[in-house]
């Protein structure tokens, strides 16, 4: 068997709670989750723990500020304002070199091997930004105050500088999304956002920090969001 990569276990820990009888399911719904749970123990190997990189992105590197010098780090999306600014800051707090933006264009006072250096960095945060931006945005409950909270969030998480014990969180304003009547409209209802977008962001933004794969940062944001019913076929569709 294969080792179980990050989608694989996401998939793992929804299936076990639309098998569990005590989350309300169906009895149809409780087997179907039950034989897909036998079929996806059959073609990975659960058994190892999942290896998740403790590399800082920060570290191991010298960076080298170079004043007057602008050289070309990470170009962003149009609206993409709020990820931008968070990769500026990261790099000016984290590796100490001053950025600029020339339209969509991030430009740091580096040298051309910090700058590259600093254009993988940037990369792997927008990327994994941009990625849990898009999954979270599907849930019911979220609106577009959240977005800013959530990347607030992600922020914090990456710099360590997350609210003290007792600090009131960010203020959301979203409203769930009304859902339709009768069984079929519940059943094909998104997931809930149970738990404030800065707090599920927080641990996100750690594993951003720490190399995590946008694939197990995304499968961390599966597991703390509650399940929704997998139609058949779907499950395979999203570990290939």
């Amino acid at each position: 068997m294969k080792p179980a990569h990050a989608k694989a276990r996401a998939l793992l820990a929804k299936l076990e709670r639309l098998a569990d009888p005590a989350n309300g399911g169906t009895h149809g719904e409780i087997e179907a989750a039950r034989r897909k749970l036998a079929h996806l123990r059959n073609r990975f190997d659960f058994a190892a723990p999942e290896q998740i990189s403790a590399k800082d992105i920060f570290a191991g590197f010298k960076f080298t500020r170079r004043s007057g010098v602008l050289n070309h780090v990470y170009t962003f999306r149009t609206a993409e304002f709020d990820i931008a600014n968070s990769v500026k800051w990261a790099i000016e707090t984290a590796a100490g070199v001053p950025c600029h933006f020339r339209g969509g264009d991030l430009l740091a006072e580096a040298a051309p091997r910090t700058a590259n250096h600093l254009s993988t960095i940037a990369r792997h945060i927008s990327e994994s930004f941009r990625a849990l931006l898009e999954r979270v945005g599907r849930l019911n409950g979220m609106g577009a105050q959240d977005r800013t909270v959530f990347v607030m969030g992600l922020y914090d998480g990456m710099m360590n500088d997350g609210r003290k014990t007792g600090h009131k969180l960010p203020n959301r304003t979203a409203q769930p999304r009304k859902r339709g009547k009768g069984k079929k409209s519940a059943v094909a209802a998104a997931p809930e956002l149970s738990v404030h977008p800065y707090t599920i962001a927080l641990e996100l933004g750690r594993q951003i920090r720490f190399a995590a794969s946008v694939e197990q940062v995304a499968a961390e944001l599966e597991r703390v969001t509650q399940p929704a019913v997998i139609s058949p076929g779907r499950e395979k569709a999203a570990l290939d």
